[in-house]
């Protein structure tokens, strides 16, 4: 599988989701629409996140301790797993590392994340006349793109680069300042700071017991689901909608 193959798989995705080459996913409706049940809590910081698929049912978890531009490309590469990798079932990942030599699969997940969450005609729109070569980019066209694609600084930075629209160490220079820039040219910041702690989307309770009994997880992860979600055992069939 090749960059071009990814991208069309990420394109492929984006259209019969009903979402064109340009316009922004908002994820939280594409989530419901597909019916994975996700649910945000604190992990440890090399933990981006986890997907399991049993059956029909599909589960994402992310790290609410990263930043929101973060955690929707965690969804977007956690959703490469669910429904274009080939006899999956469960993995623990690192998002964003892109890192090809390392491991293959999570390259493959990080660059169709990449594509679904930016896509390139979308990127090349926000882009001025003036500043479409490389490294012509403005910082003020860096905010408005993933202000726009609510992505992280990383990511957009590896699809400029990628793109052949930015040199890796003007990239470097990019990286610098993500905050203070953003406050500065009166950016909300909510993008580039944890949150969402807590919410879960779809129906967990009857999900995790489901997982549980068809031993894709153990009875005492099933238990620390349930606890981190802070339900009961006897809360288990109750519908959990949170928008």
């Amino acid at each position: 599988m090749n960059d071009y193959t990814l991208e069309k798989e990420a394109n492929w995705f984006r259209m019969k989701h009903g979402y064109n080459g340009m316009e922004p996913i908002p994820l939280q409706s594409l989530l419901l629409a597909l019916n994975v049940l996700t649910l945000y809590n604190p992990l440890s910081n090399n933990f981006s996140g986890m997907a399991i698929k049993a059956g029909e049912q599909r589960f994402i978890l992310v790290n609410s301790n990263h930043p929101i531009g973060k955690q929707n490309f965690t969804i977007c590469h956690e959703l490469y797993h669910l429904y274009i990798q080939k006899d999956f079932q469960s993995m623990q990942c690192s998002t964003g590392l892109f890192d090809k030599k390392s491991n293959k699969i999570e390259y493959y997940a990080d660059l169709f994340a990449a594509n679904l969450l930016m896509p390139t005609q979308g990127i090349l729109m926000h882009i001025p006349d003036h500043e479409n070569a490389k490294n012509k980019i403005s910082i003020h066209t860096l905010l408005k793109i993933e202000q726009t694609y609510a992505c992280s600084r990383s990511a957009l930075l590896f699809r400029l680069v990628n793109m052949n629209l930015l040199s890796l160490e003007i990239a470097e220079n990019f990286r610098k300042n993500v905050i203070q820039k953003a406050s500065q040219l009166g950016y909300p910041l909510e993008l580039y700071q944890p949150g969402n702690n807590g919410k879960m989307i779809g129906l967990y309770g009857s999900m995790a017991r489901q997982l549980f009994e068809e031993q894709i997880i153990s009875e005492g992860h099933y238990y620390e689901l349930m606890n981190d979600a802070g339900l009961s055992i006897e809360e288990e069939s109750d519908e959990i909608w949170q928008h």
